[in-house]
């Protein structure tokens, strides 16, 4: 038997050093993992020799405070708190030590000590009062680093009770109010514990709603890039799961979707990258046949700079400062063929048949126009899919092409306006579809 505690004191003795040695920056995700393990090893074997000796209410409750260091390390390690998962752990192995040392003085105790006199008592019960002292200072200290608003008053006023009844020679009393205060110190034990369950929980619920909002965030920005529809309902999905992981307040399903959450965030950021480089291949190809046009583009210099700058961003991990840069380029190109196409239309006017009046010419033309809009649109509702962003664009280009028919006849510059709208809006789809 003396020899099973000397093995786990060993343990708790060399692995303190062990750790005590160690700086607090080379700790990482194994390391939370070794210490976890090494102080649950120690806490199950001291509990399965408790299990098999008479041991007193001090000795449980001393061992349930371990229990409670332990919890703590177990969360300080998922919050990635270092400097709070080396203080829990020492913690817990100084008391589990201390556990072993009084098993120990119990062990080599003479029955004989049993019939010592009154007036030997004092030392005992003395002693007694100062480790209840003790025990309720390292509760208080937990309490405190945690931020817990418990009353620690009560059981202090106990202490100096009982220390003033023993003063007065009354050692009976004194017993008596050490057995009040081990129930004390029991009440405290379990406030402390159903503190510790609700500040988990508490701070689990607090990370599901930021990262809530960072998936909000991550949504949108799946639809303005034109992502996969499979990319976005997988983040939607998340998302559900999440919330409802928040709502039932479930620690440990709220960290199991949120790790998904990490995963998917750091699958989506990949396939974020991708695709801004697929989209700048496909705004580098068009400005090289704008250069190639043999009139002079004035706004072709800009985008040419717009795009170094671009390139410069997404080389610089700027992502999304890259979308944003990306977008205005994309607007940009589109006004430049809208008015290359403008200009082509216009040598076209002149060279059909002047005996049509010009206000007759230029209604067709709308009317033209708006017919080739109706057929691009209609051609781009069999490509676009499940494609949510595409749809929605889609739905609006519809809507405007309606409008610009009601105008064709009575407003027939406001008709133009309108048509240069829904082009752009069919530029935009093209690319998110491509």
């Amino acid at each position: 038997m003396r020899k099973k505690v000397t093995s786990i004191a060993l343990l708790v003795l060399v692995t303190s050093m062990i750790i005590g040695s160690i700086p607090t920056y080379v700790y990482a995700d194994s390391q939370f993992d070794s210490l976890i393990r090494i102080a649950t090893q120690a806490r199950d074997q001291l509990r399965i020799h408790l299990s098999k000796v008479d041991t007193s209410q001090e000795i449980k409750e001393k061992f349930e405070l371990g229990s409670a260091e332990i919890e703590s390390l177990i969360k300080a390690s998922k919050d990635e708190n270092i400097p709070a998962a080396r203080e829990h752990f020492l913690s817990a192995m100084k008391i589990f030590n201390e556990i072993i040392q009084q098993i120990s003085e119990r062990t080599s105790t003479s029955e004989t000590a049993l019939s010592v006199s009154q007036p030997a008592e004092a030392p005992r019960i003395s002693n007694e009062i100062d480790r209840s002292e003790r025990y309720i200072d390292q509760l208080k200290s937990i309490s405190d680093k945690n931020g817990f608003e418990i009353d620690f008053s009560h059981a202090y006023e106990l202490i100096d009770i009982a220390r003033n009844q023993l003063g007065e020679g009354n050692s009976e009393a004194a017993n008596s109010t050490i057995e009040v205060i081990k129930r004390s110190i029991s009440e405290l034990n379990e406030t402390l514990r159903e503190k510790t369950r609700q500040y988990t929980t508490d701070r689990a619920k607090t990370l599901a709603e930021k990262y809530l909002e960072d998936l909000d965030i991550l949504i949108a920005e799946a639809e303005e890039i034109g992502v996969s529809q499979e990319t976005l309902a997988k983040l939607v999905e998340i998302k559900e799961h999440l919330n409802s992981a928040s709502d039932s307040s479930d620690v440990d399903q709220i960290i199991n979707e949120l790790r998904h959450l990490i995963s998917a965030k750091q699958d989506f950021e990949d396939t974020k990258i991708e695709r801004l480089k697929s989209r700048v291949n496909q705004l580098e190809s068009k400005i090289v046949q704008l250069s190639n046009y043999p009139y002079k583009i004035p706004e072709l210099g800009k985008a040419q700079d717009m795009l170094l700058d671009l390139t410069v961003l997404i080389s610089g991990g700027s992502y999304n400062e890259a979308v944003r840069v990306l977008n205005s380029l994309n607007d940009l190109i589109n006004e430049i063929e809208y008015s290359i196409s403008q200009r082509d239309e216009e040598i076209t006017a002149n060279e059909e048949d002047s005996s049509s009046s010009l206000d007759d010419s230029k209604t067709e033309r709308i009317k033209i126009k708006i017919q080739r809009l109706e057929t691009a649109i209609n051609k781009l509702a069999e490509e676009v899919g499940k494609n949510a962003a595409a749809k929605r664009w889609l739905d609006n280009a519809l809507s405007l092409l309606e409008n610009a028919r009601k105008h064709v006849d009575d407003s027939p510059d406001e008709s133009l306006k309108i048509i240069t709208s829904i082009e752009q809006i069919i530029k935009r789809i093209q690319n998110t579809i491509q």
